[in-house]
């Protein structure tokens, strides 16, 4: 019962953004102003928190270490890329990410090794928001939140509704520790790059943006409305 509950509150976030998205189809920024603001809000937080963490990991922890800690948290999302597969269809996608998590859960010591890939079954990633391309939920527009950064209306929703099930399933806690060590992890590994990257960017904001949509156009072929807003294809007259 508790898995059922779980199940439509995902489905609930995904039919609300169906509901909301129409009206901004095609994608585009129709939330500059806002999404502005929290940008500011967001290059504030990475270069008074986020950045000096980061430092402190990256220089404290040994690369070997951080390699292991990474695989671990991406291993703990293969049941998260299962059950997306499974919501969107794609049950190739879902049986792959269950071999990956087994073989990683039991000799991988948890997924600190990633024995996986080393015999061929590299990581798939697939998510809650790649569904909902698959079933034809448009982008709606993009949207940047604070402190988890650049989305669109569709995949804020999509994450939203996956954070809720999770937790209903194993925990707020346990969900919220993951998702915040994984995206911390990430942001360590990248802070370098994105920080050259803004500094020789003459609008960091449309920069990032542009970065964005066209990464999730490239995953998302099917919706025509964010192969436009990325600049990917040209509108229709």
């Amino acid at each position: 019962m508790r898995n059922d509950g779980a199940l439509r509150a995902a489905l609930l976030g995904l039919a609300l953004t169906a509901v909301a998205a129409p009206a901004a189809a095609n994608g585009g920024d129709p939330l500059e102003r806002v999404n502005r603001y929290t940008h500011v809000f967001n290059a504030t937080l990475r270069t008074h928190l986020l950045t000096p963490a980061a430092r402190f990991y990256v220089g404290q922890v040994p690369a070997e270490v951080r390699q292991g800690i990474g695989q671990a948290l991406s291993n703990l999302g293969e049941p998260v890329t299962a059950m997306a597969g499974v919501a969107g269809g794609e049950f190739g996608i879902a049986g792959h990410a269950l071999q990956r998590f087994g073989i990683n859960t039991v000799l991988g010591y948890g997924g600190v090794r990633d024995v996986a890939a080393e015999r061929g079954l590299v990581a798939r990633p697939f998510g809650l928001a790649d569904a909902a391309c698959g079933w034809g939920v448009p982008s709606g527009p993009y949207l940047v939140l604070p402190i988890l950064g650049p989305s669109t209306l569709r995949d804020s929703a999509a994450a939203f509704a996956t954070g809720l099930a999770l937790s209903h399933a194993v925990g707020p806690e346990a969900v919220l520790g993951w998702q915040a060590g994984s995206a911390f992890h990430g942001y360590a590994g990248a802070y370098r790059d994105l920080d050259a990257a803004e500094a020789h960017a003459l609008d960091a904001y449309a920069m990032q943006r542009s970065a964005h949509l066209q990464r999730r156009a490239l995953a998302c072929p099917g919706d025509a409305g964010l192969q436009v807003a990325a600049g990917m294809t040209e509108e229709e007259e």
